[in-house]
C-alpha cells in the first residue's frame, strides 16, 4: 500500500472494494417522537473492512423536506443506520406514512480498501 499525504489528502493504491444498493421504504421504523430510522445491509457486498457509505434519498413527494438522512451511524462492514427528522411540524407517525405512501427509498453506495 502506498500513500501519499498532501493538503490533509490521503491518496492510496490499495485496491478498492465498492457496492451500492437501494434500501427500500418498507424498511423505515419509527423512532422517537419526530423522527424515522432505517438500518441498511450491506452484507452482500462482502467488504473487507468497513466501508465510508454515501446515501441519498428519492421518492414520490415530500423527502425535501427531511433533513438527517446523510449522517451515518454505526457503520460497519456488513451494515450501517440513518436517522430522518422533519423540516417541518409532523409527527413520527406522519413521517412514516409518508415514508410509505410516498416512497422514501434510501441509495446508498460505499467504497473500502483492502487491508
Amino acid at each position: 500500500q502506498t500513500q501519499a499525504n498532501s493538503n490533509n489528502t490521503n491518496v492510496t493504491t490499495a485496491e478498492a472494494y465498492y457496492c451500492a444498493g437501494i434500501s427500500s421504504y418498507t424498511n423505515w421504523q419509527l423512532y422517537s417522537t419526530s423522527g424515522i430510522t432505517m438500518n441498511i445491509d450491506t452484507s452482500n457486498c462482502s467488504f473487507p473492512s468497513t466501508p465510508s457509505y454515501f446515501v441519498s434519498i428519492s421518492g414520490t413527494s415530500s423527502h425535501w423536506l427531511l433533513a438527517g438522512y446523510t449522517a451515518i451511524y454505526f457503520p460497519t462492514n456488513i451494515s450501517f443506520t440513518i436517522y430522518a427528522r422533519p423540516l417541518i411540524v409532523w409527527s413520527n407517525t406522519d413521517m412514516l406514512n409518508n415514508a410509505q405512501t410516498c416512497l422514501w427509498n434510501i441509495n446508498w453506495f460505499g467504497i473500502s480498501y483492502s487491508t
